[in-house]
């Protein structure tokens, strides 16, 4: 196989490495597709700067050479397309219960419902129903294709709160802000500053007893500003119960709670469970028609450069 009849060996080398560079810069959009550097100008000019070589090696390349060549143009233009005209990244977190559109897949998310003991395990799966009809569910750590769109999911910080009154009748927890109205997970689409740290916070209501509960959630190394209050170095809750009506935090209506722990604040009894709901991250991928097609073209122009030197190294030696 050889890419020109008048070409020198460092040149046609220098184009095969160009054409294995250019390929492992688009396949890394697969294997690290949430990182924002592929739709930047940089990676866009970089593939085209490998075209322009690909393009510039087709003179006087031979059959198989040509072959291997035009997949590896298919494969880069592939990436191009993909890194200039795919979105970036989007990490989709919707509270149990609720569905989510994927415009660029044809698709919408299905989260379904959790109760304490899925968001301490943090095990959830996510349904995935296409336009089509087709469907499939995703656990932590799948990866699903859909066109040039790679749905996959990554936990997301959650918590999932209970709230009795003095008697022990269980209350209904409310979101106003929140599309699941009624839903007891937090999700903590919020960061303030406490005590000088920015903290993920989330609030809800109990709307029998007319009372407003903010939430703070302390990581590990957070939990040391509570150390007074003995959960230094455990992950906690911090719950700050106001009356809706004046506005005000209700006497003793401050206090940590750990993981799967219960607190009596102003009379009323809460009860937070720490843990994770998954989120689902949608990254534009290279087309993978496209880049079957390209792998099939420079494999199957490779296998026939091989077999045609070997043939020749039969002959010469005949």
């Amino acid at each position: 196989m050889k890419f020109q009849q008048s070409a020198s060996a460092p040149a046609g080398a220098f184009a095969a490495t160009v054409s294995i560079a250019g390929i492992g810069l688009v396949l890394a959009q697969d294997v690290f597709p949430a990182w924002t550097g592929f739709h930047a100008w940089p990676y866009a000019a970089s593939l085209t700067l490998v075209a322009a070589v690909v393009l510039g090696a087709f003179r006087g390349a031979d059959a198989a050479a040509t072959a291997a060549l035009l997949g590896t143009l298919v494969i880069v233009c592939a990436g191009i397309g993909s890194g200039l005209l795919g979105p970036d990244t989007e990490v989709v977190a919707r509270a149990p219960g609720t569905v989510a559109p994927i415009p660029g897949a044809a698709a919408a998310a299905f989260f379904p419902d959790a109760g304490a003991a899925d968001i301490a395990r943090g095990d959830a799966r996510v349904l995935i129903r296409r336009t089509d009809g087709g469907s499939f569910d995703l656990g932590a750590g799948d990866r699903k294709y859909a066109g040039a769109t790679e749905i996959s999911l990554q936990p997301h910080l959650a918590a999932y709160v209970e709230a009795r009154d003095a008697v022990g009748r269980h209350l209904t927890i409310t979101q106003p802000t929140n599309p699941a109205f009624l839903s007891p997970v937090l999700l903590f689409t919020q960061n303030v500053t406490v005590a000088g740290k920015l903290l993920p916070a989330d609030s809800f209501a109990a709307p029998a007893l007319h009372r407003e509960i903010k939430v703070f959630y302390f990581s590990k190394s957070d939990s040391q500003l509570g150390r007074s209050h003995g959960v230094a170095g455990i992950p906690s809750l911090l719950f700050a119960v106001d009356d809706s009506d004046s506005g005000k935090t209700v006497p003793g209506g401050i206090a940590f709670v750990r993981s799967g722990g219960s607190a009596n604040l102003g009379g009323i009894r809460l009860h937070g469970t720490i843990g994770s709901y998954p989120a689902v991250v949608i990254s534009a991928v290279p087309y993978g028609p496209a880049l079957a097609l390209g792998a099939l073209l420079v494999f199957g122009g490779l296998g026939v450069g091989l077999w045609e030197s070997e043939l020749r190294h039969i002959v010469r030696r005949a």
